[in-house]
């Protein structure tokens, strides 16, 4: 079986958040689009699309967008399969959230092989704090007590800590997931 491995950088985010994972060359869209919102830490409460140089990859039952392939039956094999390819998942498209997906290396794995997270860096944004300059305006009131907004972004984010992030507990949610 071919495994992925793919660095995933939330853009328009600095310095950047991103996540390396491992998945396997024949996940579904679908299933891809689950495991990123894992991985990043996001709620799943939005609508998302996978964008490339073929028709916009979309849920079905979203109908976004003038040209859509069914995410449930596409795999990622089918759009990306050398290195240094890409491929662009956009998510929450009020926000404007898009990741980068870089296909680093192709590796092989046996049948026991189990997606995993293997580095990252830093914690993903709250949901509906207004894409990357809401997030960078959140994260300057959050970092400076003088700032105007300062206690409401505090009050807000609660114990957020922007810097933190832990491959071990993203993994944990990666298995809590598949039960």
């Amino acid at each position: 079986m071919e495994v992925y491995a793919i660095k995933v950088t939330l853009l328009g985010t600095s310095p950047p958040v991103w996540r390396r994972i491992l998945v396997p060359r024949e996940i579904t869209l679908r299933n891809l689009h689950r495991t990123l919102q894992t991985v990043m830490g996001w709620t799943n409460s939005h609508l998302h699309q996978f964008v490339c140089q073929r028709p916009r990859l979309s849920d079905p039952g979203s109908r976004v967008g003038s040209k859509i392939a069914d995410e449930n039956r596409t795999k990622l094999g089918e759009l990306i399969g050398t290195v240094g390819a890409r491929l662009l998942y956009e998510y929450d498209f009020g926000d404007g959230w898009q990741h980068e997906l870089l296909l680093e290396e192709v590796l092989l794995g046996d049948e026991t092989f189990q997606q995993t997270c293997v580095a990252g860096k830093r914690c993903c944004p709250p949901e509906d704090c207004g894409g990357p300059q809401g997030f960078a305006e959140l994260l300057q009131a959050l970092q400076d007590a003088n700032h105007p907004s300062h206690d409401e972004a505090c009050e807000w984010l609660g114990d957020f800590v922007p810097e933190s992030f832990s491959a071990d507990e993203v993994n944990r949610r990666l298995c809590r997931r598949k039960h």
